[in-house]
């Protein structure tokens, strides 16, 4: 995902380790240590409702950094395996809400299963870890992003959503949730029309978590029910500066960054490993049935927060790259007028 900014990542979930290969981070920003131990603490499973894989995730940087910044070469982060438990997923059948069918009909059977390979919510690791280096920076630029589960298995109340997880563990299910992403300090201008869409291109990062299954802006499906009178947001002029009284936007406008929050709804399906009995079809293509012993969450949601943040963090900076080119290219021209 990206123009200026790419980032790949690489790993199996049961393989040595997991990391992140990120190409075009500009030159002099600051590496901080304790941000990226920050976001990976607030990503490892704590509490009775996560999984009990315990990895302590001692990250490092391989390149890319120099007296504790960027160089703009290649970035590299490497977070090893230490808590794996392949002989679980010696062969297990096609898990129903995975991606193991559709890994190995991709792959021609070549996939990895164990742990759901590279396609495993472990990679998230690195991820974060490289958005705690791309928010950190957004910072110093006032731009900050910050998220709030609303909803688990249906519940928008505290104390009701403690007992539909204790409920969901009871019976070895799982429940699924709602996050809502906040970035203020976000100027306009950042993105574009069509195939440029700021809107498109956190939308893209935000779905390439594997969890999402739904990404909404500002009044998301709420706006098919209102009227044009009531879903447009009024400019208004204050002290030289033009706003928005309402932002059912969310944000963005043709593509384009408006200035106000982005404010981002997304969904977060159960988790997909369950301990009740389910049917399925094992790898030689036999009806089966099947029911997991991992070790897995009961909720997905309560350790994605920080990981949706990550991938908006790097989205997000990418954009600001390309509007300080746009910036320094229209002031070049204003000089030469």
């Amino acid at each position: 995902m990206g123009k200026n900014i790419r980032i790949t990542l690489f790993g199996e979930s049961h393989g040595k380790g997991v990391g992140a290969l990120i190409t075009g981070m500009p030159p002099h920003i600051p590496v901080d240590e304790a941000a990226i131990e920050s976001a990976l603490a607030r990503r490892r499973p704590e509490g009775p409702y996560a999984t009990p894989r315990k990895e302590p995730d001692p990250w490092e940087i391989l390149s890319g950094t120099y007296k504790g910044k960027t160089t703009g070469d290649p970035l590299a982060i490497w977070i090893p395996n230490k808590d794996t438990k392949s002989e679980d997923y010696e062969n297990l059948p096609y898990r129903p809400g995975h991606g193991d069918y559709t890994a190995h009909v991709k792959t021609f059977g070549a996939d990895d299963p164990r742990g759901g390979g590279y396609r495993s919510g472990r990679l998230t690791a690195p991820l974060v870890a490289a958005g705690a280096i791309a928010a950190d920076f957004l910072k110093t630029q006032n731009i900050r992003i910050t998220s709030e589960i609303t909803e688990i298995g249906g519940e928008q109340d505290p104390a009701r959503q403690q007992k539909a997880l204790a409920q969901a563990k009871e019976e070895h299910d799982s429940l699924g949730g709602i996050v809502k992403l906040c970035i203020t300090g976000v100027p306009a201008g950042l993105g574009g029309p069509r195939e440029n869409s700021a809107q498109s291109a956190l939308a893209h990062a935000i779905y390439s978590v594997g969890a999402v299954k739904s990404v909404a802006f500002g009044a998301g499906d709420a706006a098919a029910r209102l009227k044009g009178s009531q879903n447009n947001d009024p400019y208004i002029e204050e002290n030289g500066h033009i706003h928005t009284t309402t932002n059912r936007a969310g944000g963005t406008l043709s593509g384009i960054t408006t200035g106000e929050a982005m404010e981002i709804t997304v969904a977060v399906k159960p988790t997909p490993s369950i301990g009740k009995k389910q049917h399925t079809v094992d790898r030689r293509g036999k009806n089966t049935e099947i029911e997991l012993k991992g070790r897995h969450d009961t909720a997905l949601v309560c350790r994605i927060p920080v990981v949706l943040e990550a991938a908006a963090a790097i989205e997000i900076l990418d954009l600001w790259c390309e509007r300080q080119k746009e910036i320094a290219l229209f002031e070049k021209i204003g000089e030469n007028q």
